[in-house]
């Protein structure tokens, strides 16, 4: 489960920026349903919905964990390991530049709280540690301190110890101790390899395992209910492997026997007569079905797939090619007690979501300063939010501009885009 994610220096992200999915301790509003409880002072909500403008770093955000993800990743040879870069993404519109990119992220495991922090430039690892907290008791597994000649180390035990020495200053040590077999290490790695999912515009259903669970008969029959609760009209998926043989760029086929399989998809809908009358089903290849078609199927293998799984799936741009009340059904389904133990942070343009069912601590917004800084904040932060009626509209307060986070016009510049526009025309 994630819990914290801290982000400095990072893309759009400047200063010291903490996400949190932990919920209100103030709050009482839809408690059994969109939070859970983890242990006995840890409750967390089940889904994130971050709202901003176009270019204001919400999907920057999904990337600063995908960086730190491959900065943990980055040990894979220890033979290659003094060629291998640091993923360093600092901001550039700034005195940033050469300044260590910070990242902590908490997450509960196994009954266990990991804190991992780890700071690192373009050369080397200046910092690094790792703390587990079972039943209120806190242990430091490691501490890696950069002292501008050498590491020192601090560890929890003596076989960690041992692993310093492999451990260059280009690499993470709790990636070392990942590679070792350490039993907290391999939580952590689980986590980032097995429980977290993205999908974006970049993940498309065409290139993901996901899609050959489709031709399996329970799997299909859940991801058909979904698509049917959600109107899509379709009454079946027929999944089929198809084989091609690569081809080089003049349309040659390379002299090969190697064949690669890929998974094609038909859509079958029902066909009706003038009469309204139905007389079968037409297939339909989902390269040929609307964009949100496809992204709801892609999304419904995601949801079944996951179901109590312990994962957290992140989705950017939640509302692209969807009808809000789909997004209103998929949000139903997030904060349900159908869902035990999954959770979803999404970003989203649409801001009558905004008035559906979520806690001030499930609302975040990102906004971009006047220097290009993104600014990540809570709803739940606003002090003077319970002072107010319950049922006054979120959305129509953020339209207002009460909470920030919204596009600004410049009245000058379009104006005077407008007069030459007309001007051209004459």
């Amino acid at each position: 489960m994630l819990v914290d994610f801290r982000v400095n220096n990072c893309l759009s992200y400047k200063v010291d920026t903490l996400f949190s999915m932990v919920a209100g301790s103030r709050l009482r509003k839809w408690k059994d349903t969109h939070t859970m409880q983890l242990d006995d002072s840890l409750r967390v909500v089940k889904s994130a919905f971050i709202f901003g403008p176009n270019g204001s770093g919400k999907s920057n955000l999904f990337t600063a964990i995908k960086v730190l993800r491959s900065l943990l990743f980055n040990f894979e040879n220890l033979n290659n390991v003094k060629q291998l870069r640091l993923p360093y993404q600092p901001f550039k519109l700034g005195s940033q530049q050469g300044k260590p990119t910070e990242f902590m992220i908490s997450l509960f495991l196994d009954g266990a709280l990991y804190d991992y922090e780890i700071q690192y430039n373009a050369s080397l690892v200046l910092y690094e540690r790792l703390q587990k907290t079972t039943n209120n008791l806190k242990e430091e597994l490691f501490v890696r301190r950069w002292d501008g000649v050498d590491y020192s180390y601090e560890t929890a035990h003596s076989t960690a110890q041992e692993l310093t020495k492999y451990t260059r200053n280009n690499t993470a040590f709790l990636s070392v101790l990942h590679v070792f077999n350490d039993s907290d290490a391999l939580k952590v790695f689980d986590w980032f390899l097995h429980k977290i999912l993205f999908l974006d515009e970049a993940n498309q259903l065409s290139s993901h395992p996901l899609i050959r669970k489709l031709e399996e008969e329970p799997f299909k029959k859940e991801v058909i209910k979904l698509l049917k609760i959600a109107d899509f009209s379709i009454q079946d998926v027929t999944a089929r492997r198809v084989e091609r043989r690569e081809k080089n760029t003049v349309d040659y086929e390379f002299d090969t026997p190697e064949i690669i399989q890929e998974i094609d998809i038909d859509l079958h809908y029902l066909s009706f007569d003038e009469a309204g009358a139905p007389i079968g089903t037409e297939t339909i290849n989902w390269t040929m079905d609307s964009k949100g078609t496809v992204r709801m199927l892609h999304l419904a293998c995601v949801m079944v797939d996951a179901y109590n799984k312990g994962k957290t799936i992140f989705i950017d741009e939640f509302d692209t090619a969807f009808h809000v009340s789909i997004c209103e059904f998929l949000m139903a389904i997030m904060n349900s007690k159908r869902n035990t133990s999954n959770q979803f942070v999404v970003t989203s343009h649409e801001i009558e979501l905004l008035d559906q069912p979520l806690r001030s601590d499930q609302i975040w917004f990102v906004n971009k300063t006047f220097k290009n800084e993104s600014e990540l904040y809570s709803l739940f932060d606003f002090a003077d939010l319970q002072k107010k009626r319950g049922d006054l509209s979120y959305a129509k307060r953020y339209l207002k501009g009460e909470f920030g986070a919204t596009p600004v016009i410049n009245e000058y510049l379009s104006e005077q885009y407008l007069e030459e526009a007309e001007v051209s025309e004459q």
